[in-house]
């Protein structure tokens, strides 16, 4: 199953799981943050979301289209 594959991230360049995703491109952070999609309720373990294995890397854009510093 494909979508259960890992990918890259095209935004902020975190690995993810594909299938946690609305956007086969952009991780649920980013395509939450660029689209409005929903996001995952992230819950962090050594590093990475256990849920979308997302690892909190924002690009300057989201950080500027949170204001994040």
């Amino acid at each position: 199953m494909d979508e259960d594959k890992y990918t890259i991230c095209d935004e902020c360049g975190s690995e993810f799981l594909r299938s946690s995703s609305n956007m086969m491109s952009l991780c649920p952070e980013c395509a939450h943050v660029v689209y409005g999609y929903p996001n995952c309720n992230h819950v962090f373990e050594n590093g990475r979301c256990i849920y979308c294995y997302w690892d909190g890397s924002r690009s300057e854009y989201i950080k500027q289209l949170i204001n994040v510093d």
